[in-house]
């Protein structure tokens, strides 16, 4: 059933996702749902309608794979490619751990990478969004193959529930299609020293390289699969 508030001073999207539903994820899906094309954009006296959680995100769709991975652009892109994540989220804000079984497996590497929080641990595979694990295992073979896996010199992450940093937006970590790698070297806001022919691989893939992105946004240790998100 969905009820009707009325903005007041101090009000803000995510604060209002976060009473009503318990996560100030659902902040984007309720400006959707409420037509807005700026969340941030809240005026005091403006009507908000809140849906049940269940109105907002729809039921759980069943998991099947897609018929030859196209990279998907935008929020609506990923959820139509990877699942919808919002329906996963848990009143308490916790992530239904029934989404990393449903949706979540592991791309064999063809070489190990120590981890960028604790170098005396290897990976042998990424942990990432099943749909993706034979794009990943391919990326690597073929970074191997090339003579260049001796560039990435520590792994900083794939799967991740958490928000983008500076934004309470969903990472695209969240659904397991961003990779970080080198994340010593490549801060966010520099423009940081990732192999040009390891970039160059990663696009040869599919996936779009966050050295691209400008400013404070610009992101060189990462590398996701998708577009305008």
């Amino acid at each position: 059933m969905t009820r009707t508030i009325m903005v007041t001073v101090g009000d803000t999207l995510s604060g209002i996702a976060a009473a009503n539903y318990g996560s100030a994820a659902y902040a984007f899906r309720l400006a959707k749902y409420n037509g807005m094309s700026d969340p941030n954009l809240l005026q005091v006296g403006e009507t908000l309608h809140i849906p049940s959680r269940t109105e907002l995100v729809g039921p759980k769709l069943p998991v099947s794979s897609p018929v030859g991975i196209t990279i998907p652009n935008g929020l609506d892109g990923i959820i139509a490619t990877f699942g919808d994540l919002t329906a996963y989220i848990r009143d308490d804000g916790y992530l239904d751990p029934a989404w990393e079984a449903e949706r979540m497996a592991t791309a064999r590497l063809p070489f190990t990478i120590p981890l960028s929080w604790d170098r005396s641990r290897k990976v042998h595979g990424i942990y990432c969004h099943k749909f993706l694990t034979p794009i990943v295992s391919e990326l690597f073979a073929a970074i191997d193959k090339r003579g260049f896996g001796s560039q990435i010199k520590t792994f900083g992450g794939c799967f991740n529930y958490r928000p983008k940093r500076q934004s309470s937006k969903l990472s695209t970590h969240c659904w397991g299609i961003a990779i970080d790698l080198n994340p010593e070297t490549n801060r966010p806001g520099t423009p940081g020293d990732m192999h040009p022919e390891l970039v160059a691989m990663f696009r040869e893939f599919g996936f779009k390289w966050g050295g691209d992105w400008t400013g404070k946004n610009r992101d060189p240790m990462h590398f996701q699969y998708c577009t305008g998100y």
